[in-house]
């Protein structure tokens, strides 16, 4: 008989994979996150209220359609994903948008993060939760810069729903030792923004613009017409904001979500631009003056906005080490560039004589 004693042993290493679930996923943020998720070797799901093209990602994500203010189709996408991590990013992604459907921003901005912590609590106390808060819980402040502990005062129906999944989900966080964290998101742009942000069409006017197009006629997120008629048609282009890359925004999210200590975290790159300054970005891509596009229309300055915003993101930056990568006048030149690009494969495709 043949003696093992001192033969080596083999030890099969199983890798497990991490599951996350990301719901917005189609939005901006879901895209450049679910790619960072992928990079990294997760097993991804993701929600979208519409149908996706299942190759969108190689193919790689398990995409669920559905309402998540349905309390049954939630529940089941939670079950089914059983995530590690939950990235929640769904939302009524604009202010001005909450004034007209201010029932549904209330279900899904608030109660969704709610029924997702109840979830958590009750069913994965070891799941790992993100939760997209936003600067819009500040109101219209007049600090010169916002913090973790700038008082909260929003001013609009989505403000008041985010505020609300902000403060429950620290009141989880605190009652039952859950890893749930926040990150209060300033605005972040990129080239995949919708045409209904401010952000979007400024650099769409200004690639029509500098191809010579005086006429274009684009469909936001909601199937509305964004028309650019040879002039840009703004609000209160003197209200400034903290712009940054979306990219660099998804990398915070991982940081949070991996560090051993939930908490909430500002998010920011700590420079305020006007929306006139970021006009004048744009244009000057195509070397064009911003002054002879924009015009100032009264009907469109919001009676009730938040005027001033500026990150101070001291916290992140000294406890999870981060710092934006892409600048102001990059953005704007990639948003600018990439708006040009499609508008030139839309000629292309365009039958002749049209």
């Amino acid at each position: 008989m043949k003696s093992t004693e001192g033969s080596p042993k083999v030890a099969r290493m199983v890798e497990v994979k991490k599951r996350a679930l990301v719901t917005g996923g189609a939005g901006q943020d879901g895209w450049y996150l679910i790619e960072l998720l992928l990079a990294r070797g997760y097993d991804v799901f993701a929600q979208s209220r519409s149908p996706i093209d299942p190759r969108i990602h190689d193919g790689r994500v398990s995409w669920h359609t559905g309402d998540l203010t349905s309390e049954l189709f939630l529940g089941e996408l939670l079950a089914t994903s059983a995530a590690d991590e939950i990235y929640n990013l769904a939302s009524v992604s604009r202010p001005a948008q909450s004034w007209d459907i201010p029932i549904e921003t209330a279900r899904l901005n608030g109660l969704v993060p709610h029924r997702i912590c109840e979830y958590i609590r009750r069913e994965r106390p070891k799941c790992r939760l993100f939760q997209a808060s936003s600067s819009e819980i500040f109101g219209d402040t007049v600090s010169q810069f916002q913090t973790e502990s700038t008082p909260i005062n929003p001013k609009s129906p989505y403000g008041v729903a985010k505020a609300y999944a902000h403060q429950i989900i620290g009141a989880y966080r605190e009652q039952f030792g859950l890893h749930l964290s926040c990150a209060i998101l300033f605005n972040h742009e990129s080239p995949r923004r919708h045409l209904g942000f401010v952000s979007q069409k400024i650099a769409h006017a200004a690639a029509a613009a500098s191809i010579g197009l005086t006429e274009t006629r684009e469909l936001d997120e909601r199937g509305r017409p964004i028309l650019f008629d040879g002039k840009l048609h703004l609000g209160d282009i003197n209200v400034r904001r903290d712009f940054g890359f979306a990219g660099d925004f998804v990398e915070v999210m991982q940081l949070i979500v991996q560090n051993d200590i939930p908490a909430d975290y500002v998010v920011g790159t700590g420079l305020a631009h006007s929306i006139a300054e970021f006009c004048e970005a744009a244009f000057n891509v195509g070397g064009l003056d911003w002054k002879q596009y924009v015009v100032v229309d009264e009907s469109l300055v919001r009676k009730v906005d938040s005027h001033f915003t500026r990150a101070d993101s001291s916290k992140l930056r000294s406890q999870l080490g981060w710092r934006p990568k892409v600048d102001f006048p990059a953005l704007v030149t990639m948003m600018v560039e990439e708006r040009i690009r499609l508008l030139k494969l839309s000629q292309s495709r365009q039958p002749a004589g049209k």
